[in-house]
């Protein structure tokens, strides 16, 4: 009788193994398997520069009617775009900081719609701002600027084009950060604007389900260097010490000169690599993933090169204390010490 019930036991332990890896075969094939684009609409915003950029005009390669959200569709980086792109790329003026500004972009999305689409398929939340700096340094404005455009921009776009995502049941991606998992030293408040947003997306997620949506979270590494997403760090820097105290100036001296060097030479995390200078396909295919794939993952990891993907898996897989102390052992390495000054 024992024989038997160890036998039984057996054979429902292989079943459920077996079971398993069979479902995370077939999950993983669907996965990979990618749709076609088929003239479907896709919104991304901040496309001005950087990931949004060459988003959009990734996105319109493959298929997709892409409204391309700028700040301003007279720069630079708009008009590359317009001369660029396809006749179906369109550029809409839009300041994620503005309710008025989102609304008019959004009703001039649905007056446009191919003939055929009932709705936005899919929402791309990259529009961001980041300042680098420890908090003790950081003026307001430059607080306010990373909250309202990382974290209530996304909310406040979301918000208004969830009625034609739902029609079409469609996507949202929210384009955070690998300092959305991790607090990075000299990133407290562009970390606070993506854990902010991780912590959207998951609920959001739940919320959504009922209605056929998708939220999916996007966590780029550095690529700062290739997304001119530092073209501000001088001037942010100078802003920084302007407002600084005497005391606050005589306490970090050097400190703040090194980190704001190590900042401009090796991009926003420091590491010691030599730069991006243009983004890597992995970064591109990454995004048409998230939009194409049949069952989209919930997020996805994009780092540089295999690896940092590799070393950033495996930090992942640690306690996160033990990642934190990491990250913090290679920051004070990177830096000299504090002046010391009575408070």
């Amino acid at each position: 009788m024992e024989d038997i019930a160890e036998l039984l036991l057996t054979l429902f332990f292989i079943t459920t193994v077996v079971t398993g890896l069979l479902v995370f075969v077939i999950r993983s094939l669907l996965c990979q398997s990618l749709e076609d684009a088929g003239g479907r609409v896709v919104l991304v915003t901040g496309c001005d520069t950087g990931i949004g950029h060459e988003v959009a005009r990734h996105l319109d390669s493959l298929g997709f009617c892409v409204f391309a959200g700028c700040l301003d569709t007279s720069s630079e980086g708009a008009q590359r775009l317009r001369v660029e792109a396809s006749h179906n790329l369109r550029l809409v003026n839009m300041d994620v900081r503005q309710e008025e500004h989102v609304r008019v972009a959004l009703q001039y999305v649905e007056d446009n719609l191919p003939v055929g689409q009932e709705g936005l398929y899919a929402l791309v939340n990259n529009a961001g701002v980041c300042v680098c700096g420890e908090f003790d340094w950081q003026t307001w404005d430059q607080v306010e600027s990373q909250v309202e455009v990382n974290l209530l921009g996304s909310l406040r776009v979301t918000k208004l084009a969830l009625r034609l995502i739902k029609r079409v049941q469609g996507r949202v991606v929210n384009v955070s950060s690998v300092a959305g998992l991790y607090g990075y030293p000299g990133l407290s408040v562009y970390c606070a604007t993506k854990h902010a947003l991780e912590g959207f997306s998951d609920v959001l997620q739940q919320e959504l389900g009922k209605f056929g949506v998708s939220v999916i979270t996007l966590q780029p590494g550095d690529f700062s260097k290739a997304t001119h997403l530092l073209d501000s760090h001088h001037a942010n820097m100078n802003a920084m010490w302007g407002e600084m105290s005497e005391r606050c100036r005589e306490e970090y001296k050097q400190f703040f000169l090194a980190y704001h060097n190590r900042v401009a030479q090796s991009g926003f995390t420091g590491r010691r690599l030599k730069p991006l200078s243009v983004l890597p396909p992995n970064l591109l295919r990454g995004f048409e993933e998230a939009l194409l794939a049949k069952v989209p993952d919930s997020s996805y990891l994009l780092m540089p090169n295999m690896r940092q993907q590799f070393k950033m898996s495996l930090i992942g897989i640690l306690p996160n204390v033990w990642a934190q102390s990491l990250l913090h052992r290679r920051y004070s390495k990177s830096l000299p010490p504090l002046s010391r000054v009575n408070m």
